[in-house]
């Protein structure tokens, strides 16, 4: 499909509707009087909580938490229907049945009996209640994604039964039907009928894929395989319980899920308008991200979007390269490009409206306990309105209810750097740290809370309070007491009290390098000083020693543990999944 030809149907689907008939995606019946027990022994997300017209996403994991499939399971009065790509559905059949033993469950494959179409965009439950020739009225229609309800096709289509899920796969409203038919042709040639008749497109394989890159929703082949940890990609956001019991790959799901860190992540990129053009349009895919002479990722989807006028992609960056809005240059394929990293999605409907107003409706969702609904919504909020203060502050709150911790720690950050005396910011961080047992930055934070707050309070009182000034003086008093301990020292040099106040005091003052031999005495002196090997620890990291400080950590939960010492273990524990040992489990 030509350029122009792609803008056109993707703004026909924005504007109005687009169908597509999906022969890619398998269907399967699973029954039988133990099918649920067993799903949801399985499963990653709750199976037992699902009730007929229900349904959810879900996904199979091998035990690294390694996608096996991923599909939308919904229940019926016979048990589940199963939708997955066809690509995915012979492996992830295995992998959900490798472990059945006496269990009554069967899976069928519908798919030769059943036709699959896509109906998206604004207008598509308006043709969908027309083109049952108001059978259902729209009202009826499922308006929470993957609910479903059946209805029969009019008699001049056949009659025959249909399921109706929502289900968006453009960042548009959406819905998938499935219909029993022996004519699909026909069914699709009346659908495109009326799609046309309603100012729609009928959806060509590049429109649907440029619609769901633009709605940052990762296709397998293209952005995961079995390979792949299901945490990698965001996913299982949506497709994971963390109530439900065990299944298999659970434990590192849920280790990624408290340390907030996995080795590579999917996020986007925003390329500069025109660049398509310039090499990107020639690349094969996937393709490494190089940076500095150094590979920190891989590109795998791009499309020329007509939507933001600019190419975009999805790529896995480590995670010093995927904070949103940072600006790097990337090498691809022997060419570099000026790229912006973006949050998922780039396209969302709600994004047409304002700022406050998504602000608004993203607390409603979360007063009425939809946390996740709330977290995708002020995320359109903070990307319709980039200096949205209030939606960054409560989607850093929302993320922290849920365990999320650096991803509420960057939202509360970003409050910072709009708002640098918000009291409540610090504050909050103080909290998020303490959690992750950073204690010291917890301190650090707390300490800035109670600044901002006297400057606030003077500022009231028309009074001026310098927090320069109370920086010097602090950084004054550490430098006395750096004084203090090297006098004392010059008498009994392995003293490890001595050490370990001169380590610290160095280490306040970002004096790396000077810290390391203090502490390393303390060490020498108190094998057991778990403390000890935590602030070394983080001065290694100050110097960039990643391997030492890693090896230091090691050492130091061995200690804390023997000793009981749970604060530094906790922090020694979290640095050490930052530096890279977690999400790396094979």
């Amino acid at each position: 499909m030509s350029a122009v030809d792609l803008q056109t149907a993707v703004a026909q689907v924005r504007a109005h509707v687009g169908v597509a008939m999906l022969a890619d995606l398998s269907v399967l019946q699973v029954s039988g009087p133990d099918a649920a027990q067993f799903l949801q022994n399985r499963l990653t997300n709750d199976v037992l909580a699902l009730q007929p017209g229900q349904g959810h996403l879900n996904a199979v994991l091998d035990r690294q938490a390694k996608i096996q499939g991923v599909f939308g399971l919904y229940r019926d009065d016979a048990g589940f229907r199963l939708l997955i790509d066809a690509a995915e559905q012979a492996h992830a059949v295995a992998q959900i049945l490798k472990f059945r033993i006496v269990e009554q469950i069967q899976i069928d494959d519908l798919t030769p009996s059943v036709a699959v179409f896509s109906v998206q965009g604004p207008e598509s439950t308006a043709l969908l209640a027309a083109f049952l020739n108001g059978a259902t009225a729209a009202s009826a229609f499922p308006a929470k994604e993957h609910d479903w309800m059946p209805v029969d096709l009019p008699e001049a289509l056949g009659g025959s039964p249909v399921w109706i899920i929502r289900r968006s796969l453009s960042g548009e409203a959406g819905f998938l039907l499935i219909a029993e038919t022996v004519s699909p042709e026909a069914l699709w040639t009346a659908l495109q009928q009326a799609a046309l008749a309603a100012g729609g497109v009928a959806m060509t394989p590049d429109v649907q894929a440029c619609l769901r890159i633009e709605a940052g929703l990762p296709h397998y082949g293209a952005d995961y395989d079995v390979e792949t940890l299901l945490p990698e990609t965001g996913l299982e956001r949506l497709a994971v319980s963390y109530t439900k019991g065990c299944y298999l790959g659970q434990e590192t799901v849920a280790r990624v899920k408290t340390y907030g860190m996995v080795q590579q992540a999917l996020v986007g990129l925003l390329f500069e308008p025109g660049a398509f053009w310039d090499g990107l349009a020639d690349l094969s895919l996937p393709t490494p991200c190089v940076l500095d002479g150094k590979p920190v990722g891989r590109l795998t989807s791009l499309v020329d979007s007509p939507t933001l006028a600019r190419p975009i992609a999805l790529a896995y960056l480590g995670k010093a390269e995927r904070i949103p809005g940072k600006r790097l240059m990337l090498e691809l394929a022997g060419r570099t490009y000026a790229v912006e990293v973006a949050l998922l999605p780039f396209y969302d409907a709600l994004t047409q409206q304002t700022g406050q107003s998504l602000l608004d409706a993203g607390l409603k969702h979360f007063a009425e306990g939809y946390d996740e609904e709330a977290i995708r919504v002020l995320k359109q909020a903070i990307a319709c309105q980039p200096d949205l203060v209030p939606a960054y502050e409560s989607l850093g709150v929302i993320l922290s209810r849920h365990d999320r911790y650096s991803e509420a720690i960057a939202m509360m950050e970003q409050v910072l750097t709009l708002e640098p005396e918000h009291v409540l910011a610090h504050t909050n961080l103080s909290v998020f740290y303490m959690k992750l047992g950073d204690k010291e930055k917890a301190e650090e934070e707390k300490a800035k809370a109670t600044m901002a707050a006297f400057s606030q309070k003077a500022k009231a009182a028309g009074l001026v309070f310098d927090i320069e000034a109370e920086r010097q003086k602090k950084e004054a008093a550490t430098l006395a007491k750096i004084e203090m301990f090297l006098e004392a020292l010059k008498y009994n040099p392995e003293d490890p009290l001595g050490n370990f106040g001169l380590g610290s005091a160095y280490l306040e003052l970002k004096r790396f390098a000077d810290a390391v031999a203090p502490l390393q005495r303390v060490i020498q002196a108190q094998p057991k000083h778990s403390v000890a090997y935590l602030s070394l620890g983080k001065a290694l990291e100050g110097l960039q020693d990643i391997e030492r400080a890693s090896q230091t950590y090691q050492t130091g939960i061995v200690v804390a543990a023997a000793k009981g010492d749970l604060m530094p273990l906790k922090e020694m524990q979290t640095r050490l999944s930052a530096l890279g040992h977690v999400g790396n489990f094979s």
